[in-house]
């Protein structure tokens, strides 16, 4: 029979399509002499591949047989005194066949991967084979059917338990406080800096609350909120690095030094920045030569004449046209003599800016700022100016109402950087309170943190957590915090692992007391080993994911339909007992060998002169004991 992938199935052996490989399942069964078990396996794994989870270890067969008559380099074949044990084999390989290895020998084996963490189903024809191997093995850990836990909550039970201390075991019926009921670490920490704080009997940070703490609700929100404008209107300059004369114009500013200047200044540069702004179109103007003193007045009275209707004539002019005659013949209005009223009003702007320009340029020197270039620099010039006036207002008031908070003040504004100093202190009183309020704040904190562990049992980083919001430590109630949030996630682990025990102690028993003991002295040895006989297991395939290892007893006498027994786990183990003949070919044994499968050959090593025996080892070397080679090799 040629199970095998054929060229019409290359696809099929290899596992690259849901139906050839259906169709691969069939070719194994079609010489089942149980039709009745072998359909129902089946039509399970049919079910099990259309849903899109194909079985990895049939999968892997498929793929081997395909690799098997494929044009690469054979396997390297491994000589037969290389001792690889069953577990390393199982690490490496999806295929072994554990040749002339009696019951004690596949309990050992079987042992071995249990303790390595295993879920081992062990198969076989009779349960008188399945009795021998079992009665070799140490109770606990061994089933007669695989637990009726899900898969996944199985998986999950194991790391629990392979995660599990007795630290977090002791956590069991703590009560940990949730960690919206523990105050913010920030808090905290600003908390107990201020409540520690001991500055200089003059520093803003210890006389603002002092003083503030003796003012009337309404003036003490008064002075906070011009501190709030200083503080804006300080932070609108930008740094000293970035305006060095805005910082520097303020300071005069505040002792009064060139303030008309300044007012003065500022007036033009709006002006001006008006102006420029509403004939940034017009035309340009020119003079060809110097203007009478008089020439504004006489350009102001031509104007008022055109615009109340007069007329300019050639012959008998009025006389305001004839006064401003020689001032027209000076000006230029884009090449043309300004003779309309928009262009006689165009030179009297343009003549007003540049005026301006000059007392500003003048007033810029005079106040140490950087004077505008031209008219695009007006505006920038005029929002800056702005700027510096509304802080210089500010501090203006918070030194007076700083000055006159207590008839004892020792507090003052000398300065802007002291402005600043004072305005932060007011805005953060204001915030957090004085150091006497941010102990109470502490000891309320403590005292309702402390509240959630009466009549419970307090974990230690709950205690922790309120010694050190007692003596105002931040950074030990960080650790604190950290803790407990380590001690919440210990806690909600050791419910779900109590809550899963105890779904597998419903089940199994032995089992969940046998893997319960386990975390004293070996975490990662959370295996089993279930035993049951072939046709039952075809009948009714664990779901996927429940075993690691299938091993099939008696294998020499099997045929090629009990190959779906890899639907069971990813891996298997076929084992030939000492002196079983293999049938005839087609069988499980001569597909597993075309498969390539590892075999594992125990065999006595050579007698010695008292004529002692190694036997098989599987879970290591033991002298010379096993020989390992390519099954077929």
């Amino acid at each position: 029979m040629d199970v095998g992938p054929g060229s019409a199935h290359d696809r099929a052996s290899a596992g690259e399509d849901a139906e050839d490989l259906l169709v691969f399942v069939d070719r194994l069964a079609a010489a089942a002499q149980d039709e009745a078990t072998t359909a129902r396996a089946k039509e399970q794994i049919g079910r099990t591949v259309r849903a899109g989870s194909t079985p990895p270890g049939l999968r892997r067969l498929a793929e081997a047989l395909a690799a098997s008559v494929a044009e690469v380099p054979p396997a390297q074949r491994h000589p037969v005194d290389d001792p690889t044990s069953v577990v390393a084999a199982m690490r490496g390989t999806a295929l072994v066949v554990l040749d002339e290895a009696g019951p004690s020998a596949v309990a050992a084996a079987v042992s071995a991967l249990v303790a390595d963490g295993r879920r081992v189903v062990v198969t076989a024809e009779t349960d008188a084979e399945l009795d021998a191997v079992r009665s070799d093995m140490a109770t606990g850990r061994t089933v007669d059917a695989l637990p009726d836990v899900p898969h996944g909550e199985l998986r999950e039970l194991r790391r629990l338990l392979a995660t599990s201390t007795a630290a977090a075991r002791a956590r069991a019926g703590q009560d940990l406080p949730p960690a919206d009921a523990l105050p913010p670490v920030d808090d905290v920490r600003r908390l107990s800096r201020q409540a520690v704080q001991a500055g200089r009997p003059d520093d803003a940070g210890t006389v603002v609350p002092a003083l503030l703490s003796r003012v009337e609700p309404d003036r003490r929100e008064a002075v906070t909120s011009i501190a709030r404008c200083v503080t804006v209107r300080l932070d609108a300059l930008g740094t000293r690095r970035q305006s060095p004369w805005e910082w520097e114009l303020l300071g005069h500013l505040i002792h009064t030094r060139h303030r008309a200047v300044f007012d003065r200044t500022h007036e033009d540069v709006a002006q001006a920045a008006t102006i420029a702004h509403q004939r940034r179109d017009a035309p340009p103007v020119s003079f060809l030569g110097p203007l009478p003193a008089d020439a504004v007045d006489l350009l102001c009275n031509y104007y008022e004449f055109l615009e109340s209707g007069g007329r300019a004539r050639a012959y008998f002019r009025p006389s305001a046209q004839r006064d401003v005659q020689p001032v027209l013949r000076r000006i230029r209005v884009a090449d043309r003599e300004p003779v309309t009223a928009p262009d006689v009003l165009r030179v009297l702007d343009h003549m007003e800016l540049t005026e301006r320009l000059g007392r500003i340029v003048a007033g810029c020197a005079e106040m140490g700022v950087p004077a505008p270039r031209g008219p695009l620099d007006l505006a920038p010039l005029a929002e800056r100016l702005a700027l510096v006036g509304a802080a210089a207002r500010s501090v203006g008031s918070l030194r007076h109402d700083v000055l006159f908070l207590a008839a004892d003040s020792p507090l003052s504004v000398p300065d802007v950087d002291s402005a600043a100093r004072v305005s932060a202190a007011i805005l953060d009183y204001e915030e957090h309170g004085s150091a006497a309020e941010a102990a109470h704040k502490l000891d309320t904190m403590a005292d309702r943190l402390a509240e959630r562990a009466a009549g419970t049992v307090t974990a230690p980083e709950h205690h922790q957590a309120v010694a050190a919001l007692r003596r105002r430590d931040a950074d030990a109630y960080e650790q604190a915090v950290d803790a407990l949030g380590a001690a919440r996630r210990e806690l909600r682990d050791e419910v779900r692992r109590t809550t899963l025990l105890g779904r597998l102690r419903a089940t199994a028993p032995a089992l969940a007391a046998a893997w319960d003991e386990l975390h004293e002295h070996d975490s990662g040895a959370y295996g089993l080993a279930c035993f049951v006989r072939s046709q039952t297991l075809l009948g009714a395939l664990p779901a996927p994911d429940s075993a690691d290892v299938v091993v099939v007893l008696g294998a020499a006498q099997l045929g090629v339909e009990r190959l779906l027994l890899t639907a069971v786990a990813p891996r298997m183990i076929a084992v030939v007992a000492p002196d079983d003949q293999p049938e005839g070919s087609p069988s499980l044994l001569s597909v597993l060998q075309r498969a390539s499968a590892l075999l594992i050959q125990g065999r006595p090593a050579e007698p010695s002169p008292a004529g002692r025996v190694v036997q098989f080892h599987p879970g290591g070397r033991a002298g010379a004991v096993s020989a390992v080679g390519q099954a077929g090799a």
